[in-house]
């Protein structure tokens, strides 16, 4: 995912907009408290990271950008990320069945931030095919990935697993940041994804 040329209007109406005070990541991460309401339940296991995750492998490599969000391909892809924030909100560390992770990068420009948009909308054949998915720390999950709602400046998706977890995933580009979200609950979670990702982008 590195070099993408963005085209279109709506793009480009994006890069020439007026100049506005960047915000920082810290600024668009939604606090514990706003994504326990969002979610209506309680993860009071929070863990914050400074820098985008690295070690994922996938057995298709050209689909390592839908296996997770705040991924060093995504947010390091072009090289002009300049700050970045990670957050992942759990039940507990041993129960999943609630999990929020938000990533959030500040990049030099707008055109770098809506890059890695763009390049995922191109990967159409990613879509519908099992993925063997190993992460940094070895532990091995299959995934089967379903394009979502997708705009110039937005892609979604959901994550189907083999054990029988569903997470959706939300990205957006706003001027110079670039945010994902990734909700796995048990029950409405396209439409959580969508509201954690809309509280996020009215910050950003």
């Amino acid at each position: 995912m590195r070099g993408f040329v963005v085209a279109g209007v709506s793009a480009l109406a994006l890069v020439f907009a007026p100049a506005a005070q960047a915000v920082g990541p810290d600024a668009v991460v939604l606090k514990p408290k706003v994504v326990n309401s969002i979610v209506g339940t309680e993860l009071p296991v929070i863990r914050t990271v400074e820098s985008p995750t690295a070690g994922y492998q996938v057995s298709e490599p050209s689909c390592l950008s839908f296996v997770d969000v705040g991924l060093d391909e995504v947010f390091n892809g072009n090289g002009e990320l300049a700050e970045y924030r990670g957050q992942t909100s759990r039940k507990s560390d041993s129960d999943t069945t609630y999990s929020v992770k938000q990533a959030v990068g500040v990049f030099q420009r707008p055109i770098a931030a809506v890059d890695p948009v763009v390049a995922l909308l191109f990967m159409d054949n990613c879509y519908g095919v099992p993925l063997d998915v190993t992460d940094g720390q070895g532990a091995r999950e299959t995934w089967t990935i379903t394009k979502g709602k997708s705009g110039d400046t937005t892609a979604s998706w959901s994550m189907a697993s083999a054990t029988g977890a569903t997470c959706y995933v939300q990205m957006r580009a706003k001027r110079e940041v670039l945010l994902q979200v990734k909700a796995c609950v048990p029950k409405n979670g396209e439409n959580i994804a969508a509201a954690l990702a809309d509280a996020m982008e009215g910050r950003a």
